[in-house]
């Protein structure tokens, strides 16, 4: 069974900590298209929203670009953070661009708050080449920062994660991307999201099909694999579709039961949403005001589920009810097929790719 929310299980926080305020100017990027402020997330914000959730939660980080509110508002939600943990949160990471991580703020970060046990992910497409689109405002390629980035986390024994994009630039070179991977030797897990930007119920030009995603994922396995970096490294969707193929459950959203309203985003203007692949203005939940000592987040994220979009939401799990591979993809991204919903070569070659996995990862036979 599939679920929009699971009401036992814990949330999933992604906290929008400067809205979609970024200091580099990616040009694929979906939140700019987000009508969000720019202010920081504020202390009080912050605790209002954990206190009122009823169960346990993780909290991310998240941008645009979290570091950009500087080491001070950074430390005092932090501070915050620290009250809860790790009884109710019980767990911190970052997920950044990396270009402006020193050792200022890796002091910060894992000395001065070490208790937290704070993970880290930076984005990263790839090679030079696949980084091409990640540019600041100048129009540089921030490929070098970045790299540096892992090398000073590296040198005090820190790991971090791998968050890429795979656009159409980046589709001949799986074995550089591999390759790469190899190379950075703190990285602790890779995911590989697809560049499927939607505009007029089009892709855009940079972004690739289901299909040429599908083909990515598959070379790249076969190269993981033969390279031995997957008793290593963790790489989604790599790792879910064996853990599955084995009979195993995935946590990684787009592969498991449990969907999108376990994850929710937090704007510093207060609105709340569900995943941010969603537009906060199409599916807000509520607002941190919203949120009092009588009326819980779960409880709100209940009631926004009876709203039309949200049932929009519903019909697209219910049209995958009859699939013969649907405990393998469980349905995939819903984002992803809700931004799909009215292109019906789209959404086939969604569904096709989905199979096109299965069918590789089924020969593979690894465990």
């Amino acid at each position: 069974m599939i679920d929009l929310f699971t009401e036992d299980r814990n949330i999933n926080l992604i906290i929008k900590t400067a809205g979609n305020a970024c200091n580099i100017n990616c040009e694929y990027c979906f939140e700019q298209a987000k009508s969000v402020a720019h202010e920081a997330i504020t202390p009080e914000m912050l605790k209002s929203l954990v206190e009122g959730i009823k169960n346990n939660c993780s909290v991310v980080f998240h941008g645009g670009e979290p570091l950009i509110v500087g080491k001070k508002k950074f430390s005092e939600l932090l501070d915050v953070i620290r009250d809860y943990y790790p009884k109710k949160i019980i767990a911190v990471r970052i997920q950044t661009n990396g270009t402006l991580l020193d050792e200022e703020w890796i002091d910060l970060i894992f000395e001065q708050y070490k208790d937290l046990e704070i993970e880290i992910a930076i984005s990263l497409d790839g090679t030079e080449i696949m980084n091409s689109h990640r540019v600041d405002y100048d129009g540089n390629n921030t490929f070098t920062k970045i790299v540096q980035a892992y090398r000073l986390l590296g040198k005090r024994k820190i790991s971090a994660g791998m968050l890429s994009v795979i656009s159409k630039k980046s589709l001949p070179y799986y074995r550089e991307y591999i390759d790469m991977i190899r190379e950075i030797p703190n990285v602790r897990f890779v995911k590989i999201n697809a560049l499927f930007n939607v505009e007029n119920n089009k892709l855009t030009r940079d972004s690739i099909t289901p299909m040429e995603y599908a083909d990515f994922i598959e070379k790249s396995a076969f190269y993981y694999i033969q390279t031995g970096l997957y008793r290593k490294i963790a790489i989604e969707p790599l790792l879910s579709i064996i853990q599955i193929i084995n009979g195993k459950e995935s946590k990684y959203c787009n592969y498991s039961k449990r969907k999108c309203f376990n994850y929710i985003s937090v704007y510093p203007d207060g609105k709340i949403g569900p995943c941010d692949c969603f537009s906060v203005n199409e599916f807000g939940i509520s607002t941190v005001n919203g949120l009092n000592g009588e009326s819980s987040l779960e409880q709100h994220i209940k009631q926004s589920l009876k709203n039309e979009n949200e049932s929009v939401l519903e019909q697209i799990i219910c049209e995958c009810a009859e699939c013969d591979i649907h405990d393998f993809c469980n349905g995939g991204c819903i984002s992803q097929r809700y931004y799909f919903r009215n292109n019906i070569e789209l959404k086939k070659e969604f569904c096709e790719s989905k199979h096109k996995l299965y069918e590789c990862f089924k020969k593979l036979k690894i465990q």
